[in-house]
């Protein structure tokens, strides 16, 4: 066979498809020697030396390696993040039905109470607010307050100072308690009831069932606010571990020492010498 023959035939068993042919020149220890060769756009080897076409596939390969990697990582995050989503849901709800079995415990179905829900639509209603005015009284202890608070509330002493100043303008008004959890404030409503009944029949005391801990559940409330900053935050005083049922968009912040320790006061008092 000749060269071409040969070549030709190599090409064959090797499952190439020759383009067109090249004349090369090669200097071999001082001497040239004239080749022929085949070139080819289009080899579908199985086997064989390596090449340009051979490498040029090697790096498509890799490239489609790593870009399936890629997207297998992004999918992998993508069902993580699911994941995650799915869990916070599950330990909102636990916190919820925890926080309402907590406040059924010492509901007094004697005292008048509203639901974060029922007092947003009262604030968010034009109607209702034509007729009634909303009134936040927070009924916790100032290093609770200086955590947040819900907008527009005040605390009880400015309440009082406020309350005075106040004139009958025709409304009704609606002072919504609140504390922690809605123990404190269901005591506040107790006592302001009896007050206002005599003084100021216009003038209705509610207490906010769950608390500013419900006021956190509840999507379309208003963010909590940082009462020196007057801006948004996402940490609230829960008052102890206990009560810590907050949504999981919050961090709970709670009293440093012993629940005992911030109580006792209440229950002995030092003797006077």
């Amino acid at each position: 066979r000749n060269e071409d023959e040969t070549t030709l035939l190599h090409f064959a068993r090797r499952n190439i498809v020759p383009i067109r042919k090249i004349n090369v020149s090669i200097r071999t220890r001082g001497h040239i020697e004239h080749r022929c060769c085949y070139s080819s756009s289009l080899r579908r080897r199985r086997s064989g030396p390596p090449g340009k076409a051979n490498a040029r596939g090697m790096k498509t390969n890799v490239r489609a390696g790593v870009d399936a990697a890629k997207n297998g990582d992004g999918a992998d995050k993508e069902e993580d993040n699911r994941e995650e989503e799915e869990e916070l849901v599950k330990e909102n709800a636990r916190r919820r039905a925890a926080l309402e079995t907590t406040v059924a415990k010492f509901t007094d179905d004697a005292v008048p109470s509203m639901t974060v829900r029922e007092v947003l639509n009262v604030i968010n209603n034009q109607e209702e607010n034509a007729k009634r005015t909303v009134l936040f009284l927070d009924c916790r202890e100032k290093e609770e307050r200086a955590v947040s608070i819900i907008p527009g509330a005040s605390s009880a002493e400015e309440f009082e100072d406020d309350f005075e100043k106040q004139q009958d303008d025709g409304k009704e008004t609606i002072v919504v308690c609140y504390c922690t959890i809605g123990y404190r404030s269901q005591k506040k409503v107790q006592e302001l009831s009896k007050r206002l009944a005599r003084s100021r029949p216009d003038v209705k005391a509610y207490n906010l069932s769950g608390s500013i801990v419900a006021w956190t559940h509840e999507t379309d409330a208003p963010k909590l606010l940082d009462p020196k900053t007057r801006k948004e935050t996402n940490r609230v005083h829960t008052y102890g571990k206990t009560w810590a049922l907050q949504s999981v968009e919050y961090e709970s912040v709670v009293y440093k020492r012993p629940v005992f320790e911030a109580v006792k006061g209440f229950f002995f008092k030092k003797k006077k010498k």
